[in-house]
C-alpha cells in the first residue's frame, strides 16, 4: 500500500540539556510536522510513502526538503510557494515542569498560504492507496481548510481511504469558537475511512453527549460506535494516558465498526513525548495497511508509542526489528 499525507514540514527549535530559552544561546534544528513524523516512521517499516506539502523557494526550504528525503519520504509532491517555513521552539521539561512548545509564524508559512489551485491533487491521488490529512490544517488559515476538503473529497470519490486525525491545537484556534471548528470536522468527516482522536473529541469538539446511564467504560464504547456509525468510519484509533502511583501508562484503543481492542498498559519512560502520538498512529497504517487482527496491530501500535517517548526529537525512527524486541522481550535492556 502507497501512503501519503498532507500537511506542513515545520522547523523545530529546541535549546540543549533541557534549558529554557532565557539559559541558552544553541538551539537545535530539526524538521518535522505530523505528516513528516508518521511517513518517516512507515518508512522505516518498510512502506513507501510521500508528502504532499510547500516548502519556500530558500535555503530553509531546501534543507527541509533534503531532511525528508533523508528520513526516507518521496519528495516528489513537495511543491514550492511563500517565503517562509512554520516553526516552534520546545523548550524540554523535566521532573513536575512540562515541556514547553511556542508556535511562530504558522499562518504565514508556505503551507499556510496555500490553497488547493497549488497542488495537483488529481495525479497525486493517482500514486496513492491512503492519504493521511493533518486535523491542523483545518485550523490554520481558509486555504488549507479548503484544500483540506478537495482533497479528502476527491480521495473519497476515487476510491481511496482517507486517514485522518481530530489534532486540535487550542493555540491556534484562539480566533476560532468551539462552534466554528464543530462545523470543519463535520464537513471532513464523511469522507473518512480511518480517524484518530479520543473521547473529549467528540463529547468537546463534536458535541456529542454520553449516555450516562452505562458504566464509564461502556459510555466510551457506545459513543464511538454511535460516531462511527454517523459518519461511516470504518476505524477509530487513539491514545489513554493514565498517571498512578508516579508513574504515567499509556493504552492504546482500536475500533472498528462491530467490536474494539485495547492494549495492555505501557509504562512511559519520558525523553521525549513530542511526536509520539504519530508513532502510534504509524503503528495503527502499518497493521491496517497489512490486514493485521484488532489486537496485533493495537499492541504494536502502542509498543511503537511508548517506545518513541525514549528518543530525542519528534521524529519516531523506530524499527519493526526495534518495537517487537520491547514487546517480546521487555526486560532486556543491552543487545549485543
Amino acid at each position: 500500500m502507497k501512503i501519503a499525507a498532507f500537511g506542513e514540514i515545520m522547523m523545530r527549535l529546541t535549546p540543549p540539556e533541557y534549558l529554557m530559552l532565557e539559559q541558552t544561546k544553541e538551539l537545535r534544528l530539526d524538521f518535522t510536522g505530523t505528516g513528516v513524523n508518521i511517513l518517516s516512521n512507515l518508512a522505516h517499516f518498510g512502506c513507501q510513502t510521500s508528502l504532499l506539502t510547500n516548502l519556500p523557494d530558500n535555503r530553509l526550504g531546501e534543507a527541509a526538503k533534503a531532511s525528508v528525503r533523508q528520513l526516507g519520504i518521496q519528495d516528489r509532491w513537495i511543491g514550492v510557494s511563500g517565503a517562509h517555513i512554520g516553526s516552534y521552539f520546545a523548550e524540554m521539561g523535566f521532573g513536575p515542569r512540562p515541556t514547553q512548545v511556542t508556535y511562530q509564524n504558522r499562518r504565514n508559512s508556505s503551507f499556510g498560504v496555500s490553497d488547493a489551485s497549488c497542488y495537483d491533487f488529481d495525479a497525486f491521488l493517482e500514486e496513492t492507496d491512503l492519504v493521511h490529512i493533518c486535523g491542523i490544517s483545518l485550523s490554520l488559515t481558509e486555504a488549507t481548510r479548503e484544500a483540506a476538503f478537495i482533497l479528502a473529497e476527491k480521495a473519497h470519490t476515487l476510491g481511496k481511504k482517507v486517514c485522518f486525525d481530530f489534532n486540535f491545537r487550542p493555540s491556534l484556534n484562539e480566533a476560532h469558537g468551539i462552534s466554528f471548528m464543530k462545523e470543519q470536522y463535520q464537513k471532513i468527516l464523511p469522507y473518512c475511512d480511518l480517524v484518530f482522536g479520543s473521547q473529549r473529541d467528540l463529547t468537546d469538539l463534536l458535541e456529542m453527549p454520553l449516555n450516562e446511564t452505562l458504566d464509564t467504560d461502556k459510555q466510551f464504547e457506545e459513543i464511538v460506535h454511535r460516531f462511527m456509525q454517523k459518519y461511516q468510519i470504518a476505524y477509530f484509533a487513539g491514545t489513554i494516558r493514565q498517571y498512578e502511583r508516579d508513574k504515567h501508562y499509556l493504552t492504546g484503543f482500536l475500533f472498528d465498526s462491530e467490536k474494539y481492542e485495547k492494549a495492555a498498559p505501557r509504562e512511559i519512560t519520558n525523553l521525549d513525548r513530542i511526536g509520539a502520538g504519530d508513532a502510534y498512529a504509524a503503528g495503527v497504517l502499518l497493521g491496517y495497511s497489512e490486514s493485521w487482527s484488532l489486537i496485533e496491530t493495537v499492541e504494536f501500535a502502542t509498543a511503537n508509542g511508548i517506545l518513541a517517548h525514549t528518543i530525542q526529537g519528534d521524529v519516531p525512527l523506530t524499527t519493526r526489528k526495534q518495537v517487537r524486541h520491547i514487546m517480546e522481550q521487555p526486560t532486556v535492556d543491552l543487545i549485543r
